[in-house]
């Protein structure tokens, strides 16, 4: 795809050619069609990029053209620009799926500078999303990861290694990061796929259970075992057994569990029978288990047998290049659940999003996400859906910009194209100088001196900017 084609379809030549010289100016590669059938014809022809549509044509109306575009190119951004405008005509536009509804007038090309970056924000948002599923593919079951973040493509690489090994796998990182999603992964690859997978949350059975839950136990072993029961490693004979939060399991048990590892036998509870099988073990914890071995909560030879091969995944904030990627992919999902017809995200929303920490990670996200598509009645999931769910969620985010806290990977450009997401929210200099000012001094607990000093400028040039001297 062309990233900076723009197929203009407008019968005003006037117009046709400022358009096109200004836009070619901008670094865009800009066709044209005088009517309908033209333009039709150079979609027909493999045209992707963004079209300009005018709503009249000399042989049919933009409306129906765009009805046909579609079925060539679902995915072609059209931003309508006309003379004729009425709120109806938009609400028609928007509600078909147009990208954008802009009347011609003194303010055409500003606005349309801003819709055509987005439209082709959008389109090569979802030109990365087909390549990355058709990359992914090529590597079986892992994918169903999405990444465009080296650093987590680098670990799927990785992986690669391990899928037909039999050694144990400790996949470290915090909670909602994946990371039995990486197991699963690790499993469906490999040559035990057509075995079990059988999960166990190591830190949601109790402590009196967890024994009988793991190795099974014998009729009669306590009261209420009525009869013979496998356990976790018995049904998993063949496959993977992964132990989640396996940093919680009481030392008595990691004994019982070094053993296992060890002799790959086991005797189930109230029993003598040696119990053999063949499992493979993959762990996950979200703790730093060899600071527990330190502090002597974890055992030693355990934590290096479940560690053969660890791999830590990072939190999104490490890769933000994810969350819009991620995003579109659970607005989709959840899209199609709801029966919801939507395109994606208005950029206000996006920024707002990519602007967030996630101390949740993925898991974070989807959650989000899936509130927030509850929550849209128009194409777009749009920025106060995402203030609104941020909200509810518990995120303080004040009304009008996005106040939420910043991912401190963002440089200061993005944070600013975060808090002032489009035109109409730009605050005057003043304005925000002076709260900028305000808040300098609110961090610095009312220090003027101390909030000078960390900006960078003398006492009396602070003074001086509170009161409005400097311009």
């Amino acid at each position: 795809m062309a990233a900076s084609d723009i197929l203009i379809i407008d019968d005003y030549p006037q117009l046709v050619d400022f358009l096109k010289e200004r836009l070619t100016a901008e670094g865009y590669d800009v066709r044209t069609a005088a009517s309908g059938s033209e333009g039709l014809e150079i979609v027909r022809n493999g045209f992707e990029g963004v079209c300009l549509l005018d709503v009249r044509l000399p042989d049919i109306s933009g409306l129906d053209l765009f009805e046909e575009t579609k079925k060539l190119r679902p995915d072609l951004p059209v931003i309508f620009i006309t003379a004729h405008a009425t709120v109806d005509m938009a609400v028609e536009a928007t509600r078909r799926g147009a990208f954008d509804f802009i009347a011609k007038g003194s303010d055409l090309l500003k606005r349309l500078n801003v819709s055509v970056k987005n439209a082709f924000d959008r389109l090569n948002m979802s030109e990365q999303l087909k390549t990355l599923k058709i990359q992914l593919s090529e590597k079986g079951s892992f994918a169903r990861i999405l990444t465009v973040s080296p650093k987590m493509v680098g670990i799927l690489k990785t992986l690669e290694s391990v899928v037909n090994s039999g050694v144990t796998v400790l996949v470290e990182g915090n909670s909602g990061t994946g990371k039995e999603l990486v197991a699963r992964s690790i499993h469906d690859s490999g040559n035990r796929r057509e075995g079990p997978f059988v999960a166990v949350n190591c830190a949601g059975i109790p402590e009196t259970l967890l024994e009988s839950e793991m190795f099974g136990y014998e009729k009669g072993a306590f009261t209420g075992a009525t009869s013979r029961k496998a356990g976790k490693f018995e049904a998993a004979n063949g496959g993977t057994l992964f132990l989640d939060e396996v940093g919680e399991l009481p030392r008595a048990l990691q004994a019982k569990l070094l053993r296992v590892l060890q002799d790959h036998s086991f005797e189930r509870v109230g029993g003598n029978e040696t119990v053999t099988v063949d499992v493979r073990i993959i762990s996950a914890t979200n703790r730093d288990l060899m600071k527990e071995v330190k502090a002597e909560n974890f055992r030693e030879d355990l934590f290096y047998r479940l560690s053969v091969f660890p791999v830590r995944l990072p939190t999104l904030a490490e890769r933000p290049e994810d969350i819009p990627v991620l995003a579109q992919h659970f607005l989709k999902r959840f899209a199609n659940e709801e029966g919801k017809d939507l395109n994606g995200f208005d950029p206000a929303a996006m920024s707002t999003l990519t602007a967030h920490p996630f101390p949740g990670n993925v898991r974070e996200l989807e959650n989000l996400v899936r509130h927030s598509v509850i929550l849209a009645n128009d194409r777009e999931v749009s920025v106060d859906n995402i203030r609104t769910t941020l909200g509810s969620h518990g995120v303080d985010v004040a009304s009008g910009t996005p106040a939420l806290p910043m991912n401190q990977t963002m440089t200061l450009d993005d944070r600013l194209a975060a808090a002032f997401p489009v035109p109409d929210g730009l605050p005057p200099m003043r304005e925000l100088q002076a709260s900028y000012l305000k808040h300098a001094i609110e961090l610095s607990n009312g220090n003027v001196s101390r909030a000078a000093r960390t900006l960078g400028i003398g006492r009396a040039t602070m003074y001086r900017w509170m009161k409005g001297e400097i311009d």
